[in-house]
């Protein structure tokens, strides 16, 4: 169903992970599934997909091709796994100029898929050099490979997306050397930032609340402080949140080890920064970055059944791309399967995350 909406809504076939893993939806069905909830555009990845990965036959092409045709989806994205761990030695790792051989390969594979993007990712998941003290030394995706490849994917017509995910963020000066190298280049049609939803957050899941309870929290204390997380993170104006007096109070509920690590990002219940220092951009970041982003990744574990969502603050957040000037795709990526497996049902959450994302948009 393509539209002239300046931003578009699309699904990453990543959301089905499961019901592909099953056995439950095959490429047809994960299209129509994608057609389905409304959708105008599909990313595909191709280890799940290609029978003989990474190479594309044309036999593939071709039924690739019609399908799209035939349900009315456009090919929006590839997803690039850039992993430098590719031996079964673990100790083994791609060179850089291993890594960028595998990603020009990456970028031709979508331009035969008829995609304008490939997913890059600061760490390439588990492809990152370790050092003896188990920190990271270098990430997968680094400005100087990525600087080498601008000219390779301009000319292919296939942006690099570089993915911002949680705990990184916007304004963390971590995208700079990217930003300085399309700059230094001028090569402004190779790649840029990608945003993905996961640093727009403003509370946990039923099922991380489920988690806690189960790892010996009160669930009263665990509600109480998601409350006081979406007040703190809604950016209506109206979120100062006392933190020391927010622990003061689940001390006196009873809290243990598992409520204050919650709230702090220390012990059982630890997150990354805890409730206090959470990573999140607000809406006024988004606008300003809006205009740079070349696609969006719609990250989401759980959205309630009347298409509303404690997660994120969906409205102020659509509105701050819309305002900042953002044209281009938000793909929905479901991913709270992995909490709860085999009980979630993923087309069902992702059609109810695109009926939200139009609600907010205004179509």
């Amino acid at each position: 169903m393509k539209t002239n909406n300046p931003i578009k809504l699309g699904v990453s076939l990543y959301s089905y992970q499961e019901a592909i893993w099953r056995g439950e939806l095959d490429l047809e069905g994960a299209l129509t599934a994608v057609a389905g909830c409304g959708a105008e555009g599909v990313e595909l990845f191709g280890e799940a997909f290609l029978p003989q990965f990474p190479h594309i036959p044309d036999e593939f092409l071709y039924k690739w091709h019609y399908m799209l045709d035939n349900l009315g989806l456009e090919p929006v994205c590839y997803e690039h796994f850039s992993d430098r761990r590719f031996w079964k030695d673990p100790n083994r790792f791609l060179s850089d100029d291993d890594v960028y051989n595998v990603t020009v390969g990456y970028l031709k594979s979508a331009k035969k898929l008829g995609c304008k993007f490939i997913r890059l990712s600061h760490d390439g998941h588990n492809g990152v050099y370790m050092l003896g003290n188990g920190k990271h030394e270098q990430t997968v995706v680094n400005a100087q490979i990525f600087e080498r490849l601008l000219p390779v994917a301009a000319e292919l017509g296939v942006q690099m997306a570089l993915e911002v995910h949680a705990p990184g963020l916007l304004d963390d000066g971590g995208n700079d050397d990217f930003l300085e190298a399309i700059e230094r280049t001028g090569i402004r049609n190779g790649g840029g930032l990608m945003l993905d939803f996961s640093g727009c957050y403003r509370d946990m899941t039923p099922m991380q609340e489920d988690s806690y309870v189960k790892a010996g929290a009160k669930r009263d204390i665990v509600q109480y402080l998601r409350e006081m997380s979406r007040k703190a993170y809604t950016y209506d104006g109206n979120n100062d949140v006392d933190w020391d007096e927010v622990e003061a109070k689940i001390k006196e509920m009873g809290a243990g080890s598992v409520e204050l690590g919650i709230l702090n990002g220390t012990g059982r219940g630890g997150m990354s920064g805890g409730l206090r220092k959470r990573l999140t951009s607000p809406p006024s970041v988004i606008k300003e970055y809006a205009s740079k982003l070349i696609y969006v990744h719609g990250k989401m574990h759980w959205i309630n059944e009347d298409c509303t969502s404690d997660e994120m603050d969906y409205p102020r957040h659509l509105q701050a791309l819309k305002d900042g000037g953002y044209k281009g795709y938000i793909s929905s990526e479901f991913e709270g399967q992995r909490s709860v497996p085999h009980t979630l049902n993923e087309v069902e959450f992702v059609r109810r995350q695109h009926v939200l994302m139009r609600q907010c948009l205004g179509y």
